[in-house]
């Protein structure tokens, strides 16, 4: 793996877990310090993270986690289900036993993730099972434009589950019938119920700090300790 390939994974994984905060701004330098390496490989997973729509850089003023507005999250919200639901028709139609397989296999695994409380498991397998759509629908288009998209909705979905009552029992239950469904070859009932599992984002917007106060630490990169983020960060990697 390149030094380039380690920062953006580490940072994205900071981002969207929730470690790294909507508008903050990030310090190239310390968190160059903090990964142990030099600043070109951050600058340059900088870019990569502009270009998945997960930081914004702004000309002689910094680079900031993105921050996106309710119409970003509508917007891309219902891009993702248009996506999903098309490749999980295909997906059905030309490997039906290997989504299945990998559905199940998904699912086994938010549910042991589930009884040990093990959350960012329960993200990796979450994303699995969406994954195995876009995987299997045999159309290389399909998943490359879900990926324009994916890990910032990935990163609202993890701070809808942490701020939302029931929501990761409910998702889980969701995924269960999805999967359900499709088995039992009732196609538009499963499309019809992911569509409700993808855009149920919007009904929550209220809940995300998406335009975070100015004046908070938040506009104060130096105060940001990159090595406990990180540090966190790296411990489900390590055990996955």
């Amino acid at each position: 793996m390149s030094l380039t390939t380690d920062a953006f994974e580490r940072i994205r994984d900071a981002i969207v877990s929730g470690g790294l905060e909507f508008g903050e701004p990030l310090s190239e330098t310390q968190i160059a310090v903090a990964l142990g390496m030099s600043k070109a490989p951050v600058r340059a997973a900088f870019i990569e993270l502009r270009d998945k729509g997960l930081v914004n850089i702004v000309p002689q003023s910094g680079t900031y986690v993105f921050s996106p507005t309710a119409d970003d999250v509508k917007t891309m919200s219902r891009f993702r289900a248009l996506l999903e639901n098309e490749a999980m028709r295909e997906a059905h139609r030309q490997r039906p036993e290997i989504v299945l397989s990998r559905l199940d296999d998904a699912i086994a695994a938010m549910r042991k993730v589930i009884a040990a409380k093990d959350w960012e498991g329960y993200r990796r397998a979450d994303s699995a099972f969406h994954l195995a759509f876009l995987e299997e629908s045999g159309n290389r288009y399909l998943l490359k434009a879900y990926h324009l998209t994916s890990a910032a909705l990935e990163a609202l979905r993890v701070r809808l589950q942490r701020g939302v009552g029931n929501f990761r029992e409910q998702s889980f239950r969701e995924h269960c019938e999805i999967a359900e469904l499709l088995r039992a070859g009732k196609v538009d009932e499963a499309a019809a119920l992911l569509n409700f599992h993808i855009l149920i984002i919007n009904e929550s917007l209220h809940t995300f700090p998406l335009n975070p106060n100015k004046g908070s630490r938040k506009d104060k990169a130096d105060d940001r300790d990159y090595a406990v983020v990180f540090a966190v960060e790296a411990s489900p990697r390590r055990s996955a």
